[in-house]
């Protein structure tokens, strides 16, 4: 039976709701266990393989959260259709290419635009730890990354932010206001909070750098997602996008482009 695509997002589901709440739990329990879970893993691999194994539990999680949810809940659905792979009929994919180029224009060019008003207002814009950490990388082990942030990250990201977080908020919001407050929480979940607001005077530019363009991003990510009823658009976009943003990762680390 396939899904009620009408009132797919604004419908009270247990797949929903249940999904929602292990995601919750194992990242929970991960924040509690995650010293002794890298003690553990520390003596058998080098630093960079620790981080890699960090982010590869954490997608791992939300996958296996996503999929036990699916398989003990509303037996009258496919598991196709609760794991969001199932797409409305009237939706159709030759409007992702112009939606991708639309997205990577806007979150560029948001990203440009507020790197040049910073400067205009003193504010010189610090290097992202993202690029820090990958000057520390050898080439094998930026490809290692890199695999990772086009393929890991989009599947589980928009698993977690569009197909289920979403949906949860949909209940209780409307729609124009869940998209926004889901978007939001994607844009934040990208950055460190608590070491931000740790330092002394709050680093403002490394907050708003991050976060504008990727709000922006989730935007047009879940606009695919509410147009499609399916996480595949918005995952082939935001690989997409994460391969781009690799690629000038490479030009930056590499080639010293934009220094």
């Amino acid at each position: 039976m396939r899904l009620n695509y009408d009132t797919f997002t604004g419908r009270r589901s247990a797949f929903v709701c249940t999904a929602f709440v292990l995601i919750l739990l194992t990242w929970a329990a991960y924040a509690v266990f995650s010293a002794q879970i890298v003690k553990a893993l520390s003596p058998h691999m080098g630093k960079n393989m620790l981080v890699a194994a960090q982010f590869l539990i954490q997608d791992g999680l939300v996958v296996l959260s996503v999929l036990a949810a699916a398989l003990c809940t509303e037996q009258k659905y496919s598991l196709k259709d609760k794991m969001g792979l199932s797409m409305a009929p009237e939706f159709s994919l030759r409007f992702l290419f112009p939606v991708f180029v639309l997205a990577v224009l806007a979150t560029l060019g948001a990203q440009t635009g507020l790197t040049y008003l910073l400067k205009a207002v003193g504010h010189e814009p610090k290097e992202q730890s993202v690029v820090e950490f990958f000057r520390t990388l050898k080439p094998l082990a930026f490809f290692g990354f890199a695999l990772i942030s086009v393929i890991a990250a989009p599947i589980t990201e928009e698993l977690a932010f569009r197909h289920i977080f979403y949906r949860f908020v949909r209940v209780f919001l409307y729609r124009k206001e869940a998209a926004v407050v889901i978007s939001l929480v994607f844009a934040l979940f990208h950055v460190s909070l608590p070491t931000m607001i740790q330092t002394k005077p709050f680093p403002w530019e490394m907050l708003v750098m991050p976060v504008v363009p990727l709000f922006i991003l989730a935007l047009f990510l879940q606009w695919q997602y509410e147009k499609s009823k399916s996480i595949i658009p918005s995952m082939l976009i935001h690989a997409g996008f994460n391969l781009i943003s690799v690629f000038l990762l490479i030009l930056e680390v590499y080639y010293g482009a934009g220094e």
